[in-house]
């Protein structure tokens, strides 16, 4: 009798979670429909500080934000907030910026952050990522939100760039087809490049196993390389190194008035011009953010069509701190893993 009760009791509660579950996907797909939030601000600012103070317990905290295009923002336009890098678990964006979506920070318009689709799917994530604004990084959500005159903030590398992630080494990875170009362009919507200095600081990487990585991403839709945490934990990122994160607003690229069918040309305009921007922000503030010996390596660029990169426009030359400023981490970098997407070196210009 006592099996046959706990037997009913399992399958009730199967049955109510997989009610929630579908409740939960259903109340998501509207919001996103509808181009809405979902429940009111404060519950998204309540669910960040759930998220964050678990970073703050780990040690992972922001420790400075700056950045030409705080003060170059306009509250009037709407922009595309394109933020690099994405590191091995997108931490900050998730546990310690996600307020950001719902307060408007930083040009005073709520925005709308894309999301890979297989996180809605985690019990907890899922309702932290809804409430502070995450949808899902699909083409007709992203459209949507767009032509109903949203801000939103997109990682163009996404899980690939995930995959790829170093903590040695500071890498940008932009897909073949630019989407995030041709987005901004349609919609008439400025570029603003956001670098998140220390990201990819907060684990390690194992280096040999990165076909073990592609095969699970592949089967499952989960991009993570293989790492080792705090304390040499392996696959523990929940408990990164403690890390100070620096958060650099770059300036906005303007894409003009909106154009539906963008020529191929206009598209590599603007590319070049927000690779100028991001090598920029990056240039400015990598010795002052990274540590020395990863800032020295530059920042490198992959184009994932194998196509030339377009020339950055000349800069002017960007002076070393002192070693003191320089933040530094516990790290025995391995050595840099080969990778077959095309790529090219852009150094710094210090």
């Amino acid at each position: 009798m006592t099996s046959k009760v706990c037997t009913r009791n399992v399958l009730a509660g199967a049955a109510a979670y997989a009610a929630y579950v579908e409740i939960r996907r259903r109340l998501l797909r509207q919001a996103e429909k509808e181009g809405r939030r979902i429940g009111p601000r404060w519950m998204g600012t309540l669910a960040w500080k759930l998220a964050s103070s678990w970073s703050d317990f780990v040690g992972v905290k922001m420790a400075s934000e700056s950045g030409d295009g705080l003060d170059e923002l306009d509250p009037a336009r709407r922009y595309l907030i394109v933020w690099h890098p994405h590191g091995f678990l997108a931490w900050s964006p998730f546990f310690i910026l996600s307020n950001m979506a719902v307060r408007g920070h930083p040009h005073g318009r709520e925005w709308f952050a894309m999301v890979a689709p297989a996180l809605f799917k985690l019990p907890i994530v899922s309702e932290i990522l809804m409430l502070v604004n995450g949808r899902t990084v699909s083409k007709d959500v992203v459209e949507n939100l767009a032509a109903k005159g949203k801000s939103l903030a997109i990682q163009p590398g996404g899980v690939h760039e995930q995959i790829e992630t170093r903590h040695d080494q500071e890498q940008a990875i932009f897909p073949a087809n630019l989407g995030f170009i041709r987005l901004a362009i349609k919609h008439g919507m400025d570029l603003l490049p956001t670098y998140l200095f220390n990201e990819n600081q907060m684990m390690r990487r194992v280096a040999g196993l990165d076909k073990l990585s592609h095969w699970i991403r592949q089967t499952t839709g989960f991009g993570l390389p293989f790492i080792t945490a705090r304390f040499g934990l392996p696959m523990c990122g929940l408990i990164p190194y403690p890390t100070d994160v620096h958060v650099r607003w770059g300036s906005p690229v303007h894409v003009g008035d909106p154009d539906p069918n963008p020529s191929e040309e206009r598209v590599q305009e603007v590319f070049t011009q927000y690779l100028a921007a991001l090598q920029h922000l990056f240039d400015r503030y990598a010795f002052e953010c990274l540590p020395q010996e990863v800032a020295a390596k530059g920042l490198k660029i992959i184009r994932l069509d194998g196509k030339p990169l377009p020339p950055c426009q000349a800069q002017e030359p960007v002076l070393r701190p002192t070693v003191s400023s320089v933040p530094s981490f516990p790290s025995d970098p391995s050595s840099w893993d080969h990778t077959d997407a095309p790529s090219m070196q852009i150094p710094s210009r210090l």
